[in-house]
């Protein structure tokens, strides 16, 4: 099997030059080693779900050319690509956990695992989940008290090289601890589904914002415990303001959708652009094909930490 890559954006929102760089980066890598690149829609938190986000973002998509041959809109031989439709393939990866030993039920709340904590942590997911319900044997199907699914991590250290980031090694039980892989509400987990997709559609490198570089060591392990080989990883710089702030949707990026680029008249390949620009590999007010961009796209541009560039310049 020759390259196989994903852009995998979650319809929460229309996409911002965040999220648009993500997607430059994976379709150019693709590009680059004669590859395949697919879109799929992780749309697993539908509580977050937008309507009408999907469709917007396939449009964001087209209207700067970054165009797949596979996946949501295009289909393929890897399907579903729609992350929704996908819960057999959850349900048979969580039943092989479950006999091989790895997953059990947990009622901690977040407070109760704040409160247990040893030690403060600084990260964006809180403590270090200290093992609780591990050894309890709770219902998995508990009715009246419902349980998250948690996976039962080793204690070993996982050694990964970022194809962008260099070596990493992280401990992940002292670090994060078993983790959740299906939610009290009944929802699949990005942890889990992220990998069980990326196995069954054959990708064979993960390109991702920098934000992400920490999930990858819990999901190595997932990969191992589902008897899977693991991808490369390429974690690609973040998009900040001139605050350093990383762009979100989260954080009400409106004014600097796609969309709103796109209602200004803004055209595709100047989009292009300013990722090229704020890449150091265009130049000021440049017009370009994703393509010819991506010819530009050497893996040592893509080794910095963040990228900004002034928006009202585009």
């Amino acid at each position: 099997m020759g390259y196989r890559g994903r852009f995998a954006p979650s319809p929460t929102g229309g996409l911002h030059m965040g999220n648009l760089l993500v997607a430059f980066c994976a379709w150019a890598r693709a590009y680059r080693k004669g590859g395949v690149c697919f879109l799929r829609m992780e749309d697993i938190d539908r509580p977050r779900e937008v309507d009408g986000a999907a469709q917007e973002i396939i449009d964001d998509l087209e209207y700067v050319g970054l165009n797949f041959v596979e996946g949501v809109k295009a289909q393929g031989d890897h399907g579903p690509y729609v992350q929704s439709q996908c819960d057999t393939f959850y349900q048979a990866a969580i039943e092989h956990l479950q006999k091989t030993g790895r997953l059990f039920a947990c009622s901690c709340s977040r407070k109760d695992i704040q409160r247990l904590a040893s030690a403060p942590h600084l990260g964006e997911e809180g403590p270090a989940y200290p093992g609780t319900c591990r050894e309890k044997n709770l219902d998995l199907n508990h009715d009246d008290n419902p349980v998250a699914w948690r996976f039962h991590v080793h204690s070993d250290v996982v050694r990964f090289d970022d194809v962008l980031c260099g070596l990493h090694a992280h401990d992940v039980e002292s670090e994060t601890g078993d983790f959740v892989v299906r939610r009290k509400d009944g929802l699949w987990a990005y942890h889990l589904a992220v990998v069980v997709d990326d196995m069954r559609q054959g990708v064979t490198e993960v390109v991702r914002g920098r934000d992400l570089l920490g999930s990858t060591a819990r999901q190595v392990q997932l990969y191992h415990a589902l008897g899977a080989s693991p991808p490369d990883f390429a974690h690609v710089p973040l998009w900040v303001d001139s605050e350093g702030q990383r762009m979100s949707k989260r954080r009400g990026e409106d004014a600097h959708t796609i969309r709103r680029f796109r209602e200004r008249g803004v055209d595709g390949h100047r989009l292009l652009g300013g990722l090229g620009e704020a890449l150091g590999i265009a130049q000021k007010g440049e017009r370009i094909s994703a393509p010819n961009l991506a010819d530009r796209l050497e893996d040592s541009v893509l080794k910095v930490k963040n990228v900004t560039l002034d928006l009202k310049s585009i």
